[in-house]
């Protein structure tokens, strides 16, 4: 990617000028260029194209002027909006896709024609699923136990924390650098499988960590005041690199000893994503908007 000639938001513009039927579809990233491309092809779609964001040249300048982070996620909103601004006529053949992340936590709304988020807070929430964790612990781990449906109870209460400490630094524009290793503040009871996370510590060493402990009794507040915006669907509620990294600290308690030290977030991630099912997806609010737009 790095040695790739980016395309500049004018020539994207040429571009569909002058072939206004391309189905063009944007993503914040390689695993969110591979899914989509492997959903369409299962689904017997040839005329289109998938790229990563990272193939447009969108200046972070750009992105502060509407307020928004310089991310790869923020790129794909911005150039959805620049599109529509540019080609308010054009057929609705370019599509940009970006996680939901914390906009439904902040009331942000988007109304663009050319931009779709994912159905949950991001993309690795489709294999938040029972299903898809069942089939990987017995035929990708050959594990009986521990059942999915109860490491997904009990990794929520962590992650639905975690999300909120991530959404409260965004909410008090900390900054802060993410605290990796959390699972230094969580113990695992092998007797009943339950998680302790100690959540008060997290966030200590959070703060501590980026210069910020003077901000613990603040943090907290706003942290259960966001926790007071309820919904009933956790998976609004999980940042999808903690959903890996704790499935991942998890499971291994119960590897083999063999395969133990190899194991990794990243191996899991991959294995979890061999495990989905194009037909369950295709009954998802984003895949099937999708669809409706590529069979345009």
């Amino acid at each position: 990617m790095e040695n790739e000639r980016r395309r500049t938001l004018d020539e994207l513009i040429t571009r569909y000028e002058l072939e206004p039927d391309l189905c063009d579809i944007y993503v914040e990233g390689r695993t969110d260029k591979l899914l989509i491309e492997w959903f369409l092809d299962y689904k017997e779609h040839q005329d289109f194209a998938v790229y990563e964001i990272d193939t447009v040249e969108i200046p972070a300048q750009l992105l502060f002027q509407l307020g928004l982070k310089d991310n790869n996620r923020s790129r794909v909103i911005y150039l959805a909006l620049y599109i529509k601004d540019k080609l308010s006529e054009t057929p609705l053949h370019i599509t940009c896709i970006a996680d939901k992340d914390f906009d439904w936590l902040f009331g942000q709304e988007y109304q663009c024609d050319f931009l779709l988020f994912t159905d949950y807070s991001c993309l690795e929430m489709y294999l938040f699923n029972e299903v898809v964790l069942d089939k990987y612990l017995r035929l990708g781990l050959r594990l009986s136990q521990p059942k999915a449906r109860e490491i997904l109870n009990q990794v929520s209460r962590v992650l639905e924390d975690l999300f909120l400490i991530r959404a409260t630094n965004e909410a008090l524009e900390l900054n802060m650098t993410w605290l990796e290793k959390f699972g230094d503040c969580c113990k695992l009871n092998k007797n009943n499988n339950q998680v302790q996370f100690d959540l008060k510590t997290f966030i200590t060493k959070y703060l501590n960590s980026n210069g910020n402990s003077s901000q613990q009794s603040k943090f907290i507040t706003k942290l259960e005041e966001l926790r007071a915006k309820e919904l009933i669907e956790i998976r609004y509620k999980i940042h999808g690199h903690d959903f890996t990294e704790l499935l991942c600290w998890y499971i291994r308690h119960y590897l083999r000893k063999e395969i133990r030290n190899s194991y990794n977030s990243e191996i899991l991630a991959g294995s979890l994503l061999a495990c989905i099912d194009a037909e369950k997806l295709s009954e998802e609010g984003l895949f099937l908007r999708l669809l409706a737009r590529v069979d345009r």
